[in-house]
């Protein structure tokens, strides 16, 4: 169930990183301190939950 939970979280988080960064390089387009602090928190969510998958697999 544990892993299930980490697939979930994230698949998630890359689909709202696709929505909210699809859209980062063109120019005139302004990413918002919320889209920004989604990035960095999905960065956790994937590190703890690799990790979580990664020593659940051994």
């Amino acid at each position: 169930m544990r892993r299930l939970v980490d697939i979930a979280l994230i698949g998630g988080f890359l689909l709202v990183d696709v929505f909210f960064f699809h859209d980062v390089f063109k120019p005139g387009e302004s990413t918002s301190a919320a889209q920004w602090m989604t990035g960095f928190l999905s960065i956790g969510v994937f590190a703890i939950c690799g990790r979580s998958l990664l020593t659940s697999s051994r």
